[in-house]
């Protein structure tokens, strides 16, 4: 057996730096035949996080005496006091009814059951302490000795108390040892106060013992087996406080060739990298199938998935379910998820959960209250980082976990848009791209082929003349570092953005489009902020088609009914703006229209990748995209200022049609429609 000197104690401890449970408790109580501790508060959580330590001390006949104050739980004061001889005490009696309301915990039985068989079996012994005479208020002292079979004595004291919340606060302990002559007085004067309080010798302390009708009384909260091991079988108390769930692969699920090898490659990197993967080739599926895999060869993991709106965490969450997650959600008020994630944390750390994972959101991610409880994962831990391009923004890679190992980012476009810090930062942390599947890829694989039709919109003269005028403004600021300058900068170039995107014949175009087309079902319109209910006005009340805004501002449930109705043809469209670009699944989409969309690859991709997602009788999509072009009839000279502004925008919106007409069906019909254009203001490199 172990003794306190083959143990490496540091001389201070804080909860900020250290796991306190498995750092101090679990080790000292391993070696310990003896345990006397004075403290504020006591709650049986305490057992419930240190039970690898209490079952190895119970294993080895350890006797543990503790003096606490009388603030305890309903459910543990009836444990501890079942029969309650104390009411024969009126000090007593009135202190406890004074207290016992403070500090409420949901106890699990088998924790109540453990603290049953440990007061029963005399390996715990309990009295409470109530200050008298010159003192007045409570017991909140804090300190404790340990005592090893050769007779060496570990003392510590602090500001912790025995409790779940007591891991959660900032606390320290300073420790003292026996056979270290400098400390050795320290160690002798906490014994010393321990006995004359246990003895009920100090004069403004009053001690009360639990009776042994107690004792009795508690023993009916017995289970059929000890919830702590026999001596001689501390090895098996791990397998009892193991939680059996597992993360596993469905037996019916059908990995893709290019799903394998991307986990093959992730693998091969040490279990980090991005997967860049077009939107709807499975990432999620990719994603979990690699966790379980994952879990299969470490033994044990803790799966922290970050994403970045609400909707993705409950998307999330039913496509882990099937391999087996129980997963705490984490977004919108701490009080839903914080108490839990930290409980599992506790029983991950001490060694009876094998796996657990959380499914937070990049904003809860971010706050204090998640940072705090992830840096105390102790264990082989994954990161998987949906759309991981949003946690390059300057306050998300603030946050990066530097102690998790394993780390897989999900993005089909990981690079941030003129932002080369946050794409270095992305990469640095989670690493370089050693897996990409394009959109050509998954055409006919696991995408829907489809046909491009672009559509040239002239803008008015009073347009065109506003976005020469905020182009001579923004050439005035594109060279000022200054963050006044910049601010204007961008303020600027996202109302001429706007501009494009509000183009007046955008309306009149949708409006032929519509009539050509005949009958309209399973389409989206794609809007610019602003623009929807002139949309909305359009379709519903000129064409007469069912169709629904689709915002931030319906509410999840409205959302989900709106996706059902669309997919059920109740609906024949919805008008939407940017909360269709990431994670909303609509497969049933067969046809899209792009009024505006931002010169930022990413929203235009993602918007893509929706339409193309596979469904049942879908072989194809159709997607008509209106670019705003200046006037038919042009007038400017090549060499003119206002020539290259009109040579600008199209250069703008070739850039997009670039993108999407290559991998189409009708390529080369696509480009007869901006041929002309494009010769004319030299873009032919296009």
């Amino acid at each position: 057996m172990q003794t306190f000197r083959h143990l490496n104690l540091p001389t201070t401890l804080d909860t900020s730096r250290h796991d306190i449970t498995r750092e101090f408790f679990a080790p000292l109580l391993s070696c310990a035949t003896r345990y006397d501790r004075g403290v504020g508060f006591f709650s049986s959580g305490w057992l419930r996080m240190n039970a690898v330590g209490m079952s190895a001390f119970a294993a080895q006949n350890g006797h543990a005496r503790w003096i606490t104050s009388p603030i305890l739980s309903l459910e543990d004061w009836q444990a501890m006091l079942s029969g309650n001889h104390a009411r024969r005490n009126e000090v007593l009696r009135q202190t406890l009814e004074r207290t016992i309301t403070k500090l409420t915990h949901d106890l699990e039985s088998q924790t109540l059951s453990a603290l049953a068989w440990l007061v029963a079996d005399r390996i715990l012994d309990f009295r409470l302490a109530v200050p008298v005479n010159d003192l007045t208020g409570e017991f909140h002292s804090k300190f404790g000795i340990f005592t090893d079979n050769v007779g060496d004595v570990v003392s510590f004291e602090g500001s912790y108390n025995d409790s779940i919340q007591g891991t959660r606060n900032y606390e320290s302990l300073k420790i003292f040892r026996s056979w270290e002559p400098y400390q050795a007085d320290m160690v002798q004067h906490d014994s010393t106060r321990f006995e004359r309080l246990w003895c009920d010798e100090d004069p403004n302390v009053r001690v009360y013992d639990l009776p042994e009708a107690a004792r009795q009384h508690i023993l009916k909260l017995r289970t059929e087996e000890r919830p702590y091991p026999t001596p001689r079988r501390v090895e098996e108390q791990r397998e009892l406080y193991t939680v059996q769930a597992q993360p596993h692969v469905p037996t019916d699920l059908y990995v893709r060739d290019y799903q394998e090898e991307a986990i093959r490659a992730w693998f091969e990197h040490a279990c980090q990298g991005i997967l860049e993967m077009a939107t709807g080739t499975g990432k999620t599926i990719t994603a979990l199938t690699a966790s379980a895999r994952l879990y299969k060869q470490e033994g044990r993991l803790a799966v922290i998935i970050a994403v970045p709106y609400q909707h993705l965490v409950d998307q999330w969450n039913e496509e882990a379910t099937a391999f087996g997650y129980e997963s705490v959600l984490a977004y919108q008020s701490k009080t839903r998820w914080l108490d839990e994630l930290n409980s599992k944390i506790i029983d991950f750390n001490a060694g009876y959960r094998h796996f657990i994972s959380v499914i937070v959101t990049h904003t809860t991610f971010g706050s204090p209250e998640f940072q705090n409880s992830v840096k105390r994962l102790n264990g082989p831990t994954l990161l998987i980082a949906d759309e991981v391009h949003h946690l390059g923004a300057e306050r998300s890679r603030q946050n990066y976990p530097e102690h998790v190992a394993f780390r897989l980012a999900l993005s089909a476009t990981p690079d941030r848009w003129f932002d080369d810090t946050g794409t270095v930062a992305l990469r640095d942390y989670f690493g370089e791209t050693i897996f990409t599947f394009s959109l050509e890829q998954a055409i006919g694989t696991s995408l829907t082929p489809y046909y491009y039709h672009p559509h040239l919109v002239p803008l008015t003269d009073e347009e065109l003349e506003g976005y020469e005028a905020l182009s001579a403004k923004i050439a005035r600021l594109i060279h000022r570092e200054d963050d006044a300058g910049q601010q204007a900068l961008k303020m600027l170039l996202i109302r001429r953005t706007e501009l494009l995107n509000k183009a007046k014949n955008k309306l009149v175009a949708l409006s032929d489009l519509v009539d050509a087309q005949g009958h309209i079902e399973h389409t989206l319109f794609y809007c610019a902020p602003g623009q929807i209910d002139e949309v909305l006005r359009l379709l519903g009340w000129e064409k007469g088609l069912l169709v629904h805004r689709f915002t931030a501002e319906e509410d999840p449930h409205e959302r989900q009914q709106l996706l059902t109705s669309f997919a059920s043809g109740d609906l024949q469209g919805l008008v939407a703006m940017k909360c269709l670009d990431e994670g909303v699944d609509v497969p049933s989409t067969r046809t899209a229209f792009f009024l505006a969309s931002s010169s930022n690859p990413r929203e235009f991709i993602q918007r893509r990748g929706r339409i193309l997602r596979q469904a049942p009788g879908k072989r194809f999509s159709s997607i008509h995209d209106l670019i705003a072009v200046p006037p038919t009839i042009w007038s400017a000279a090549p060499s003119s200022q206002t020539f290259e502004v009109e040579r600008n925008i199209v250069r703008r919106e070739l850039e997009r049609f670039k993108e999407f007409a290559n991998p189409a069906l009708n390529k080369h019909q696509a480009l007869d429609v901006v041929w002309d254009i494009a010769k004319r203001y030299g873009l032919m490199d296009f």
